[in-house]
């Protein structure tokens, strides 16, 4: 579980703790030290780094706002030292940065208010931390946008489609693509093999594991079938039916899958929160009033989810006759999985360009004609 944030500022006397959470999170400044440094060695631009602390037993996601700007912030995720940044995706946590920059920033230029925003910060890094919790126990197709969304495994993706590899052959391949070091290439793999993409084996006569691709998958938006249906049979209202079918109509009548939104779908998909709203909306519409709420949650924190989910074409608002707004799952946002037929011819082009061993190239058929008989 995540440990906690600690938040550095940069002053004429050096670096200092501007906050903390949990309160209880240990401190050291010696520690914060060896993360400003890794940050300012170079160019001392604004960027992510991610250091191992041994003494503080902690692996460290920091973001540091750079020498020139304002007032220089580094904001710290402090994990657990087997937990990697990358496990809870790379946009959730460059999205709280931000809205934790945002916080700060709005201290640094409302002093008078310093105490209110500080608690609005103490509350928002408290939900965030639950938030982090809630990503290690994702669905299968959740784990399958956490890879979409993740570069580096989307470039594992990638390299594994044109051919098996053994591990270290991978890891040297993403880090010439990736143009980094990769460490803890395992935790990397654990959604790939949790959603049964790849297969680990071991190829009789090498010292290592070899990888094999046995399903691929896309992310995609399509037609929400259950509330179609009950819209085709005038369900809730005819009225709310009608127009909800014009609106999924026009939609689909123009959309094109691209990266891009593909990108913004599987952000969506990751946030349990949104999920669960997703998930809630692909069985019926529902009366914005009628909307199950979890214990402590408010109506204005369903609101604010619905207006992201709305603002990304996932849901509509459909006002009624009596000026009732119902919320229909305009899109459906799911992974979908296939069988990776390509893989044959690339097994066979390999092999005769000798990319690839025979007795490698044998296990991995072996293992697809598996899966297609399955």
């Amino acid at each position: 579980m995540p440990k906690g944030f600690i938040i550095t500022r940069w002053t004429d006397e050096g670096l200092a703790v501007q906050f903390s959470y949990p309160q209880t999170i240990i401190v050291d400044l010696d520690d914060m030290m060896r993360i400003f440094y890794a940050h300012i060695t170079g160019a001392a631009e604004a960027g992510n780094v991610l250091v191992r602390l041994e003494k503080a037993r902690a692996n460290v996601s920091s973001y540091f706002t750079g020498m020139d700007s304002k007032v220089p912030f580094m904001v710290n995720l402090m994990l657990e030292l087997d937990e990697e940044p990358e496990i809870f995706g790379e946009i959730v946590i460059s999205e709280i940065n931000t809205n934790t920059m945002n916080y700060l920033n709005a201290m640094v230029e409302n002093p008078s208010r310093s105490y209110e925003i500080n608690e609005e910060l103490k509350d928002y890094l408290k939900s965030s931390l639950f938030l982090l919790e809630r990503l290690k126990n994702l669905s299968k197709e959740q784990r399958m946008a956490q890879i979409y969304v993740s570069e580096k495994g989307r470039k594992i993706l990638e390299t594994l489609q044109d051919k098996a590899f053994a591990r270290k052959e991978l890891r040297d391949t993403l880090e010439v693509k990736l143009g980094r070091s990769i460490y803890n290439l395992e935790i990397t793999l654990d959604p790939f093999i949790k959603t049964d993409l790849i297969r680990q084996d071991w190829i009789e006569g090498d010292q290592d594991i070899s990888l094999f691709l046995l399903s691929d998958f896309t992310i995609i938006r399509t037609p929400a079938i259950k509330v179609i249906e009950d819209a085709e049979k005038n369900l809730p209202t005819p009225k709310l039916a009608q127009k909800y079918l014009e609106e999924v109509k026009r939609f689909f009548r123009s959309y094109k899958p691209n990266f891009e939104d593909n990108i913004k779908v599987a952000s969506n998909m990751i946030n349990p929160d949104k999920y669960d709203f997703i998930t809630l909306f692909r069985d019926k519409a529902y009366p914005i009033n009628k909307i199950p709420k979890s214990p402590g949650e408010t109506f204005d924190q369903i609101k604010e989810f619905l207006n992201l989910l709305e603002k990304d074409n996932i849901i509509t608002f459909i006002t009624d006759d009596k000026g009732l707004d119902w919320i229909f799952l305009l899109t459906d946002v799911v992974a979908h999985t296939f069988y990776p037929e390509y893989m044959i011819e690339n097994i066979r082009k390999n092999v005769s360009d000798k990319k690839l061993k025979k007795n490698t190239a044998i296990k991995h058929l072996e293992l697809l004609e598996q899966v297609y008989k399955k």
